[in-house]
């Protein structure tokens, strides 16, 4: 059976795509978001600079596709970790926990994603806009469940609130700031911290 040649074109693109991105995630992981350099993936991944470049227009491009997998990863954690739980605060503390365990075990990914910002007059892409809105709506479900009052404004800011403040706590914890916190005393207060945002 013989495949029709666009076809075959189209697998290769896939392939480059994917070994080029891979490549990348593989080296924020060892070494951070500095290690992103086009000319040392494209050696990684055993493609040539300018074969790179044919996917990625820039070393940004490559970095919000690198974080785009940050995003699905953590969304996958998040979905797992309230499969079978019911009740809202629960929902809203195990949330809590799992962004903090991802953040724990993929520190150098966790921190590209907010260390990564794009130049001047240079826009973030609707897509990449659109899965940081998705990643709220885990907070913004049992959230509503809790305050029904709230109309959707209202959610939508308490959200990035409640995001913002556990994060918050996540980042001064997991950088050994003489204000942060760890092991149960942390995972105590992260709960604490959510019951609080919930009330």
């Amino acid at each position: 059976m013989e495949f029709p040649v666009a076809g075959i074109q189209k697998a290769k693109s896939e392939e480059t795509h994917r070994r080029v991105l891979e490549a990348a995630i593989a080296a924020v992981e060892a070494r951070g978001m500095e290690a992103v350099n086009i000319r040392k993936i494209a050696a990684d991944a055993g493609y040539s600079v300018g074969s790179v470049y044919k996917h990625f227009a820039d070393q940004d491009a490559l970095l919000l596709a690198v974080n785009s997998v940050t995003l699905g990863r953590i969304k996958k954690v998040m979905a797992a970790a309230v499969e079978g739980i019911e009740a809202p605060l629960a929902r809203l503390k195990a949330l809590a926990q799992a962004y903090l365990e991802f953040a724990r075990d993929n520190r150098n990914l966790w921190i590209t994603l907010f260390s990564h910002h794009l130049p001047d007059g240079k826009e973030v892409p609707e897509w990449h806009i659109q899965e940081n809105i998705a990643l709220l709506g885990f907070i913004g479900a049992p959230m509503k469940e809790l305050r029904p009052e709230l109309d959707e404004e209202a959610l939508a800011a308490r959200s990035r609130t409640a995001f913002a403040a556990v994060h918050g706590l996540v980042t001064i914890s997991l950088e050994a700031r003489f204000v942060g916190l760890s092991g149960d005393k942390l995972e105590r207060e992260m709960n604490f911290l959510v019951e609080r945002l919930a009330g």
